[in-house]
Order: C-alpha cells, then structure tokens, then sequence
C-alpha cells in the first residue's frame, strides 16, 4: 500500500472518531434532556419526592417556576412530617436527610432549615447509639449515610461518635459485607463529602487529619466491594442500584466505568426501565455526570430555565380477542400455598392492578399497601403484615426464582405468568 494512502486511511479514522462521538453526545444529550421532562412531568404526582426535586435542581436544564412550585409542596410536607416525628413515631432518617439536601440544593437558609437540620442530628445520634448496643442502626446503614452526607452539604460539623459509626471497624467488618450497592455507595459520598469539608467562609479544613485519612481509608474499602460488584456490560448490582453506585465512581474519580455505566443505563432508559420516578431521579444526576457531592456547591444563579413538561401521546390500547392470563399464589413462612387465583390480564396491567383485580374477584384474598418514594410498598397479605422487628416481608417473584426488582405499580406481568408472594425473612 502506498504510503499516501495509508496516510490518507489514518486521518479519516482520526477524523471520523470524534464526529462519530460528537454525534454520540448529542443524542444521548437529546435521550437525557427527554428523560429530564419526563421527570418534570412526574411532580404532578402526590406526594411530593425530595429526590425527584434534587434530581430537577442537579439537571443542567430547568423549569423555574415548576421548580419553585415543587419546593412549596416539599416544605409543606416536610413541616408536617417533623410536627408526626413529635408524636414519637418511628425515625424518618433517610426521608429527612432528603429533605434537606432538596432545600440546600435550591439554596435555602439555615433559617428555613433549622428544624429539620436539629431533627436529623438528634436522629443520628440515636442510630449510632442503637449500634453500638445492637450492632445495627435503628434504620438502616442507607439512611445513616444520607444523614451524614444532609448535614455535610449543609456545612453542619458532624460529631465524630457520628462518623465513626460510618467507618468500618475491622472488628465488625461482617456487618459491611452483605451491604447492598447502594448503601455502600451512599457511605462513599458521606465519607467523600466530610473528607474535603472546609469551614465556611474560611480556607481550612473542618475535620482533623486523622480524621480525614481514616475517612479516606474507609472509602478505599468500600469502593473495593463496589468495584468487585461490577460488571463488564456496565451493571454494578442490579439496575436500580447502578445510579448510585456510578456516583461514587464518579466521585472517586473512576471517569471510565463512569462513561460505561452512563451509556449502559441509557440503552436501558431507552427500553423503558426508569418509568418509576424514583429511579429515574437517581438516575438523571449521574447521566449529567452529577452527584449528590455537588449539592453543596450549589449557588442557584443565573440558570437556565428552558425545560418544558413532555406532552405525552396517550396510547391506544390494543384490545386482544382471546383475554389472557395471569396467576397469583400466596405462599406462607413454611412455604405452604394457602391461595391461588387466575386473573384475566386486560391491555398493560400492572401488578397492582392484577392485585386488585383478584381481591375484587374474591373475598378470600385481599392486600394492604404503605406509600413509599418508591411507589406502593406490598405492606400486608391476607391480613398477614411484614413486620420490621420480626425481620419478615412480602418478598415478590416471578415463577419460584426470579425476585422481582420492580414494584408493584411498575412491573407489567406478562401473559402467562406465574406471580408468588411469598412471607420471606431478611
């Protein structure tokens, strides 16, 4: 070959690369900016999410006035969640943290989030006092760690009883092992957050250098653990806990599994995967090569305010001739069947939908749900209740093995299926 052309043949393929990702980058940032006005479009929805607002004020596209609008309900909420924490009910943790990274993230006072900010440093308190004597949190290591990390961009100094209740002791290193991804990333951003906290208004660090290296040495640890749950195509865990998992990638500087996860989780988006609003504000932040670490960088000025609510196109239904089916069973603790039901599956029923069809069917079967942020939580079967402090839940799975990551309004039973629940411990 000559040399001319050869020459030739290496400047096209040079050429070519960055048009090709240039193109790459302008429809994925079409397919982001879609999902972005798909979230929009969800804070029509009650009740308010704090992690769906957090999801819209990291974005770099906005509707201000939605925005505003969003944030006068969550206040609104939030007031009325802490008057029902007086009443002595059990610890919102994990909810309160999230409110107040909403309010940091729209650069509220302190004023506005004194309250809440006093709320949550008594609560952490009682959760790292619950493991000293019970080796566990009174909520759990997920809410811990969202607590920490509120406070943190909040510039609140954060007792160090408190942190260390984050940082892995070797002598109870067990307790981390089984941790699921996205708490062991939420402890990441905690971690990562108070080592490169600065006193406001001054250029010092607010925690000692011990302090920080132990931290750092904790991160290291944990992002061992998130790096070992990696896979090739791009999942750390399971889809919805990827999100989270690619911030603290992102945040410990691992751009590369970064990209690959971002470019995954978009191919998924594109399949429908993050219909729930929930997922989907864990997900946009980190498509926008955000993390919750930014909140505290937050000024709040001069943004864009371009963002418009999607119109979507109602579908038609398609009306199938033969009805088809889906079937039920309810299974106990010692693994006895003690209900089955076939349900006729009408247009894209959700579970809940199937669930409620079968309980309109017939009086022996009947379910109670709880309001999550996630969406209805199955809370109750029969009249048989998951309860926290017996460890039992309604484990939900398709045919015997395959546990569903969905919820119950998001999964699309398909015709044919076998859906069980199942009382199950964890």
């Amino acid at each position: 070959m000559q040399p001319g052309v050869l020459l030739l043949l290496l400047l096209m393929s040079y050429m070519g690369v960055p048009l090709l990702a240039h193109k790459l980058e302008v429809n994925h940032e079409k397919a982001i900016v879609a999902l972005n006005s798909l979230l929009l479009e969800s804070t029509r929805t009650v009740p308010a999410n704090p992690s769906v607002h957090i999801a819209l004020r990291l974005s770099e596209k906005h509707n201000l006035q939605e925005e505003q609008t969003y944030l006068r309900r969550l206040k609104t909420d939030l007031r009325s969640l802490l008057s029902r924490s007086e009443q002595g009910s059990r610890p919102f943790t994990g909810l309160v943290a999230l409110h107040l990274l909403a309010l940091r993230v729209s650069c509220q006072d302190l004023q506005e989030k004194r309250q809440a900010l006093l709320y949550l440093k008594n609560k952490l308190s009682a959760e790292r006092n619950h493991t000293i004597y019970h080796q566990v949190p009174l909520t759990n290591y997920y809410q811990y760690s969202l607590g920490v990390l509120a406070l943190c961009v909040n510039d609140i100094r954060i007792d160090h009883s408190v942190l260390s209740g984050l940082v892995p002791h070797d002598h109870h290193q067990h307790h981390h092992h089984h941790h699921s991804v996205d708490t062991l990333a939420a402890a990441v951003l905690a971690l990562k957050c108070m080592r490169e906290s600065t006193v406001p208004g001054r250029d010092v660090w607010m925690y000692s250098t011990e302090r920080r290296l132990k931290a750092q040495q904790a991160i290291n640890k944990l992002m061992e653990k998130i790096r070992r749950r990696w896979t090739s195509n791009g999942d750390v865990g399971n889809i919805y806990s990827t999100p989270l998992a690619l911030q603290a990638l992102l945040a410990t500087g691992d751009t590369k599994r970064w990209l690959k996860g971002k470019i995954n989780l978009l191919n998924k988006s594109k399949q429908g995967a993050f219909q729930n609003p929930m997922a989907l504000s864990q997900l946009l932040p980190v498509l926008y090569r955000k993390t919750y670490l930014d909140i505290g960088q937050m000024d709040c000025r001069s943004e864009s305010d371009e963002l418009r609510r999607v119109d979507l196109e109602p579908l038609e239904p398609e009306l199938s001739s033969q009805p088809e089916f889906v079937y039920v069973s309810v299974k106990e603790r010692n693994l006895a069947t003690t209900y089955t039901a076939r349900v006729p599956l009408i247009n894209q029923m959700s579970l809940l939908k199937v669930l409620q069809a079968a309980s309109k069917n017939d009086s022996n079967f009947n379910f109670k749900t709880e309001q999550t942020l996630w969406g209805p939580f199955l809370s109750s079967v029969n009249h048989v209740p998951g309860q926290d402090d017996a460890r039992t839940y309604w484990r939900l799975s398709s045919g015997a093995h395959t546990s569903l990551i969905e919820g119950i309004q998001d999964y699309l039973p398909q015709p044919g299926e076998h859906i069980l629940l199942q009382l199950s411990s964890f």
